[in-house]
């Protein structure tokens, strides 16, 4: 088990390299934007990051999207880490210390650090590990749903103080993987502070108290929460990797959905780090000025638009054909989105088990036409609800790219703009889901099933990411058989096949494997780009100097 695990490591790693050394990150050109001031020394105040959307929930079990990582990430340890410093995705000794597996691929022994605190002052033992993974399996939200079906909560034990032992219901490759997404809190401090609840002695789980309180190891205390435009952090001295000169000690993260105010901000040194949803001609812009670095690598990310396949006229087939072959991909790829690759199906080309003989659609009125005429809708006025953040450029233009592409087909497109904690709360049940919604998906831990399993099993739906409620039985037995086979190639096999029948089905338009791109003072140092949701956004691996 252990060699078909390195396998697939390290096929996962040859992906990675590929994408490092096709990296075109820009540095300072020594140009100057018309009168926009060189700010090149640190400044003396705390390091700012600037974010595109508000944090919804800081609670480790709950968070799903970037901003929410960043907070969680910054504050909690995960029980393993990737290998930013090797610029990998592969996961790391962390809070585990080390691991190993039975023959089976059914057992998994973690052996725990013991020199980490808590921000309370209590020691990080096994229990904290099992309460943390069980609470989130019972609230079910946030990525419980990497265990649902693999794992019984019962079969999680602490064996003692330093040691782990996880037993899964049957052969999961990807479960290491998984534990990127596993941050372990303070069970002592989130007893304390439960109420009344549903989860029997457990009460609430602590829901309540963690929605505004931090009850981790990580290395930076929450100090202060501005719901909706600012959070800060501050150091937390007995982190257990300790602190170096250099290293980011207090910063604030501001949620600025105004392009104009985020470039005026990094341009006169205002701010320290912009995010990566900013048109490609601004991080153009950011290049020629002094005093500024661009990083851009290709991405292991998809942008997509997933079609509601549960609710009319979106329902019928032949109506998501339509729509699938009616939208103009050279535009949004060439011009929206500065020259990137057009995707191929649900998984981003890069990952290891990307099938590159699905269906790829191109724009064609005439067959759109036809796929309409054959729907049971067909000679009906027909209008779909797109959803989309109007505070981000690209998708803005999408919603109008797609507005105009279906009005020549006859589909009328109401256009609904909000904040993502509309996307969010929309998309949690299927009845307010809107037809169509703009998504861009990072992978959530280094494997194919990210991709599939995770977006596209009825596990998964209440998400963001299964937006398109999808729900086919041949898929769904498809992605169970290619989590359990413990043949590496058999599981590359499956997870292909599930490909070829989501796509089949026209769950959604596959827009784009668009580049990722950030923007930084020259100060800051050590930035890597990784790939995994969120986490080149850990501050504590980055320093000001």
């Amino acid at each position: 088990m252990k060699k078909r695990l390195s396998m697939f490591v390290t096929i996962f790693m040859a992906a990675i390299l590929i994408i490092g050394c096709s990296s075109t990150g820009t540095k300072d050109t020594g140009k100057k934007e018309n009168n926009a001031s060189s700010n090149t020394s640190k400044p003396d105040r705390p390091f700012v990051y600037v974010a595109q959307q508000v944090v919804g929930s800081v609670d480790p079990a709950k968070h799903t999207d970037e901003t929410e990582l960043i907070a969680v990430l910054n504050t909690y340890d995960p029980l393993v880490y990737p290998k930013v410093e090797e610029g990998s995705m592969e996961p790391g000794p962390h809070i585990a210390e080390s691991w190993n597996v039975s023959d089976d691929g059914k057992t998994y022994t973690f052996k725990i650090r013991n020199d980490v605190t808590f921000q309370s002052g209590n020691p990080l033992t096994a229990k904290d590990v099992v309460y943390s993974i069980q609470r989130m399996m019972a609230i079910k939200q946030g990525f419980s749903w990497l265990w649902s079906g693999v794992l019984n909560p019962e079969n999680i034990k602490a064996l003692d103080d330093q040691t782990v032992e996880f037993t899964l219901d049957s052969a999961y490759a990807p479960f290491v993987s998984t534990l990127t997404q596993l941050f372990i809190v303070d069970s002592a401090t989130v007893s304390e502070n439960s109420e009344a609840g549903d989860f029997g002695d457990n009460g609430d789980y602590g829901q309540k108290y963690l929605e505004s309180h931090v009850a981790g190891s990580g290395p930076y205390l929450l100090s202060k929460w501005d719901r909706g435009s600012q959070l800060s952090f501050a150091k937390y001295d007995k982190y257990w990797k300790g602190w170096s000169e250099g290293k980011i000690e207090d910063w604030q993260m501001k949620i600025i959905t105004e392009q104009a105010t985020v470039k005026t901000m990094l341009n006169s040194g205002d701010a320290d780090m912009v995010h990566q949803w900013l048109t490609v001609d601004t991080y153009k812009e950011f290049s020629k000025v002094q005093g500024i670095v661009v990083e851009e690598n290709p991405s292991v990310q998809l942008q997509h638009i997933p079609i509601n396949t549960q609710k009319a006229p979106t329902d019928d087939i032949n109506v998501r054909k339509a729509i699938l072959s009616a939208f103009d991909y050279s535009v949004a790829t060439e011009q929206i989105l500065g020259g990137v690759t057009q995707a191929k199906g649900p998984v981003p080309i890069l990952v290891p088990g990307h099938n590159d003989e699905v269906t790829v659609y191109k724009r064609d009125v005439k067959k759109a036409k036809e796929y309409l005429a054959k729907s049971k809708y067909a000679g009906q006025d027909l209008e779909v609800e797109f959803m989309y953040l109007p505070d981000t450029p690209s998708q803005r233009q999408m919603a109008q790219l797609i507005q105009s592409n279906l009005e020549e087909i006859g589909i009328k497109v109401k256009l609904v703009g909000g904040p993502w904690t509309q996307v969010t709360e929309s998309t949690a049940k299927m009845e307010t889901t809107p037809h169509m919604v703009v998504i861009s998906d990072t992978l959530k831990y280094p494997h194919v099933d990210s991709h599939t399993y995770g977006i596209y099993h009825p596990s998964a739906h209440g998400s963001y990411r299964s937006s398109s409620w999808y729900d086919d039985a041949a898929t769904t037995e498809v992605l169970e058989k290619a989590r359990t086979s413990v043949d590496p190639d058999e599981q590359m096999e499956y997870y292909k096949e599930a490909q070829k029948l989501i796509v089949d089905n026209a769950p959604s338009i596959y827009v784009a494997n668009p580049n990722h791109r950030i923007a930084f003072r020259d100060y800051v140092k050590g930035y890597k780009y990784v790939g995994l949701l969120g986490y080149d956004l850990g501050f504590y691996n980055l320093s000001v100097k």
